[in-house]
């Protein structure tokens, strides 16, 4: 089939004519990288190639839009591009050239979300772990990542919980006991370790006077 004619529909699609009657809608990127003009010849093949072309670079366009707003693991990215009923061997493709290119890394995404959440929310490393999972990233990867991080995190964090809710439950002048159950039962629930807790209720407690 032959080209006819290409008219540029608005800013970022032109239509291609050709003379059997067959129209293609392409993304100007897609249709200048064809090279393609009026007056060339075009196969079957090529025209379907063209299509599925303009297909991925629509889902790239919307992977990008995607991450712009914020780093995405591979899965959450996936399932995004997938529910919006793109073709799977599409988004695949599109997924594994954001890998090549660094768009996408699940290790960068873990170093950071592990930033926020622990830094700005002092979540536990355990909460962390539990949120990266629901996210689609591997156990495994999400342990050797979590161990490059600092072990006094956590600490840290359980320390800056404990405070508020000692603040919060001094006023009741409870026993140490009650005291003691009551914090290390707000820190579990947050996610924190035996281990880490009863280091933080220990310190907090003796450095206001009570006895452990």
């Amino acid at each position: 089939m032959q080209i006819i004619k290409v008219v540029k529909k608005g800013k970022s699609d032109v239509t291609i004519y050709f003379d059997n009657d067959s129209l293609l809608f392409l993304a100007v990127e897609v249709f200048l990288k064809s090279g393609l003009k009026k007056g060339d010849e075009i196969s079957d093949d090529s025209f379907s190639f063209l299509i599925e072309q303009n297909k991925l670079f629509h889902i790239k366009q919307r992977a990008f839009r995607l991450l712009g707003r914020r780093q995405h693991s591979t899965s959450e990215l996936r399932r995004k591009l997938w529910n919006k009923d793109y073709e799977q061997k599409l988004i695949d493709e599109v997924i594994e050239d954001l890998k090549k290119s660094g768009y996408l890394n699940d290790s960068d995404f873990i170093r950071a979300f592990f930033a926020e959440k622990s830094k700005a929310k002092n979540w536990s490393s355990k909460k962390i772990k539990g949120e990266l999972l629901k996210r689609g990233i591997a156990s495994k990867l999400i342990d050797e990542m979590l161990s490059e991080q600092p072990i006094e995190s956590d600490l840290e964090n359980a320390m800056k919980h404990a405070r508020k809710k000692y603040d919060q439950l001094i006023k009741k002048n409870l026993e140490t006991k009650e005291l003691r159950n009551k914090l290390s039962a707000y820190l579990f629930s947050k996610g924190f370790e035996y281990e880490s807790i009863k280091d933080v209720v220990s310190k907090l407690i003796k450095a206001n006077d009570y006895e452990f």
